[in-house]
């Protein structure tokens, strides 16, 4: 799989450059792109190739945001012609220079993201105004809350999330979350799943260091349709993998339930690099009564100082007729892949059910 990086390709920046010569003819196109191309880009990691990007075009337009506005609209104008469509992650930059040219301006600053983030989301952009525009920035993300377009109050909700990946972290967002429960409340019902995906996402972040707080906001949210359940389901992933007798309450999942006749056999207690750990568990269901269970395993990985670290798969859930016996055949690879190292020795798999750890089992993992 060709690393991110590469979308910004030579084709892709001989068009860019062919329409940033439409937009200012000031600027020849093989200049623009020679320009972006400089050693070392070749090298450059995905931030480093936007930022890259983003400075090129300030090296031509070295000017007040409110001068460089008007074209960096036309430049998304000409590009919407082409067929580009909005929400476009590879024109990121756009909100890059807005920030590196506005940040002192914040009524152009807010003015212009408003209309970028729909091409362009400016989630990442917006932190850097937290940072130096606090109270500002916080009312800002309230109002944009209710705009009439879905990307604009997604930015709302996305760009003040306490933990964004690849954003820069906020240190007072993290401190006190609650600041943004007006725009959760906002947009938990909105009618664009992207938006609502987004609130989900805001909350599962809260529930790492402030699990209370997202739990009081969702206790009065279910059953108001399928599709906000699936996401308060989302919202509270994370607390339903660490087995929160709360969270797993919501959804009716019994944690004083235990499975009777449980078994976990592994088809080899001793596998290579690259293979697969095969393994098998069965139980029956005790009860008399119809039982929902939330079905997932859980790998201790050993790690290269020799401790252990978890990790929990989900397999599915299920509901149990009375004295149902229920059986699950599972592989899980241990090919390489780029979010994990593994190291030869001893780990362990173990099944949950409903929160609770019904067996465990150790295998070994071997060099190839």
């Amino acid at each position: 799989m060709e690393p991110l990086k590469e979308i910004y390709s030579t084709h892709w920046i001989q068009n860019l450059s062919f329409v940033v010569s439409k937009v200012d003819p000031k600027i020849k196109s093989y200049d623009f792109q020679k320009k972006i191309q400089e050693t070392p880009w070749k090298n450059y990691e995905l931030k480093q190739r936007i930022n890259r990007i983003a400075d090129t075009f300030l090296h031509y337009w070295n000017h007040p945001l409110d001068k460089i506005e008007p074209k960096l609209l036309e430049l998304i104008k000409l590009l919407r012609q082409q067929g580009v469509s909005d929400f476009n992650f590879p024109y990121i930059f756009v909100n890059d220079i807005v920030v590196k040219t506005g940040i002192d301006d914040f009524k152009s600053s807010m003015r212009i993201l408003e209309k970028t983030t729909i091409f362009s989301s400016a989630e990442f952009a917006i932190r850097f105004y937290y940072i130096n525009h606090f109270e500002k920035t916080v009312k800002q993300m309230e109002n944009w809350s209710k705009h009439k377009e879905p990307f604009v109050r997604r930015l709302a909700s996305e760009g003040s999330r306490p933990i964004l990946p690849w954003g820069i972290g906020i240190p007072a967002i993290k401190e006190k979350p609650e600041i943004h429960l007006n725009i959760l409340e906002n947009l938990w019902s909105d009618e664009n799943e992207i938006v609502r995906r987004s609130v989900s996402n805001h909350l599962n972040d809260i529930s790492k260091f402030q699990p209370d707080i997202v739990i009081d906001f969702c206790k009065n949210k279910f059953g108001v349709s399928e599709s906000l359940d699936k996401n308060l389901k989302h919202a509270l992933r994370g607390l339903l993998k660490k087995a929160d007798a709360r969270a797993l309450s919501y959804f009716q999942y019994d944690t004083k339930w235990m499975p009777k006749d449980f078994k976990l056999s592994l088809r080899k207690n001793k596998i290579k690099f690259g293979d697969s750990l095969d393994f098998q568990f069965s139980f029956l269901n005790p009860s008399t009564k119809n039982i929902k269970i939330r079905i997932e395993y859980k790998i201790g990985f050993l790690l290269a100082n020799g401790k252990v670290g978890y990790k929990i798969f989900q397999l599915g859930e299920k509901t149990l007729k009375p004295k149902e016996f229920f059986q699950y055949d599972k592989k899980h690879s241990f090919k390489p892949i780029t979010t994990r190292v593994y190291y030869p020795g001893k780990h362990e798999i173990s099944i949950v059910i409903n929160g609770n750890e019904c067996k465990t089992s150790q295998f070994e993992l071997l060099k190839g």
